[in-house]
């Protein structure tokens, strides 16, 4: 081969090199295109997932955080649940009030500690009660009553205690708002407590109350009676002072 011919060869050789280098790049680029797409696709495909699950749990979370301000365990939550739709539930708004939960769960404990499934365990008055833990009850609420509470003992479930409620008057007139006074309050707190070893081992505790001052016109005082117990449970001596709780209320007057 003469020196031409081979000058000609190797440029016509490099030639092909450069060609395919040139494709070999160019696949490469393509290659690395496809890759970043599907990257983003795979990402943006991921985001929306993440999305999703981020929504469920943030729904979830809130629901949890709703049960849990409506009471201080499951089981109140399900009873001021049962309370606020039920069909002849007066008010149009019942909001679960933080502050009425604890005082709720406080009441509780007080008539564990005491054994004594009353009113005035621990020797204050329900409106006493919320006063001394920092809600602020109008001077409309006497003292020495009980315009917010509604108790009971011996029940197990939400539903049952639900319907002893419903079935007496005076705490079927508060839980749903019967009269225009108790109508006029907003605010709503609970608690359960399980104590096996006391006498009536299941206890509730409903708090229904409001800060804003009550327009509504009483002569005598609205006072809830005292608290419903299930099973038979009430003992001589409650109903004795069942007898003079109600005489006294009887003559206390609102301002």
């Amino acid at each position: 081969m003469t020196t031409p011919d081979l000058e000609s060869a190797i440029g016509f050789s490099l030639g092909l090199m450069a060609q395919l280098i040139t494709n070999i790049k160019l696949k490469v680029e393509h290659i690395k295109m496809t890759l970043v797409k599907t990257i983003k696709k795979i990402a943006s495909r991921n985001s929306c997932i993440l999305m999703v699950f981020t929504l469920v749990a943030l729904s979830i979370t809130a629901n949890a955080k709703g049960i849990t301000a409506c009471g201080n365990n499951t089981a109140a939550a399900k009873l001021v649940q049962l309370i606020k739709t039920h069909k002849n539930q007066q008010r149009v708004v019942l909001n679960c009030n933080e502050k009425l939960n604890k005082i709720a769960k406080i009441k509780a404990q007080i008539i564990i500690d005491n054994q004594d499934l009353w009113h005035d365990a621990g020797h204050m008055t329900p409106n006493q009660l919320l006063r001394k833990h920092g809600f602020k009850l109008p001077k409309t609420y006497p003292t020495f009553g009980n315009q917010v509470e509604a108790l009971a003992g011996g029940e197990h479930t939400a539903e049952a205690v639900f319907e002893d409620f419903i079935n007496s008057e005076p705490h079927r007139n508060l839980l749903l708002g019967e009269d225009d006074f108790f109508k006029s309050q907003d605010q709503i707190g609970a608690a359960f407590i399980k104590e096996p070893s006391t006498d009536h081992q299941y206890y509730w505790v409903v708090i229904i109350a409001d800060e804003k001052e009550n327009k509504a016109k009483q002569d005598i005082v609205i006072d809830v009676k005292p608290p419903v117990f299930s099973n038979k449970k009430r003992k001589r001596g409650k109903e004795i002072k069942d007898k003079l709780y109600r005489a006294k209320v009887r003559r206390t007057r609102i301002n």
